[in-house]
């Protein structure tokens, strides 16, 4: 009867301690799965800034004027990363 009893409570300390991981690792697999998330909405967000950028330099400046497109270009994109 005691060791049924032991047993018994033993596995019951186990359970709530499992009871207890599993939020905890619920919370870090939503943590990086969030982190994969805002990377990448900021890549996708900062191809978008680069294609504006490289639209309006093109719109600007001539293929002559690389120089300056280039300059105006990297400008752009510094404000708009702001």
């Amino acid at each position: 009867m005691r060791l049924a009893l032991a047993s018994l409570i033993v596995v019951v300390a186990l359970a709530s301690v499992r009871a207890e991981d599993a939020p905890k690792r619920a919370i870090e697999v939503r943590d990086r799965v969030n982190k994969v998330w805002d990377a990448q909405i900021e890549k996708i967000r900062g191809a978008q800034i680069a294609a504006k950028c490289k639209a309006d330099a093109k719109k600007q400046y001539s293929a002559i004027r690389f120089k300056k497109r280039r300059i105006f270009l990297q400008n752009c994109i510094a404000e708009a990363s702001r």
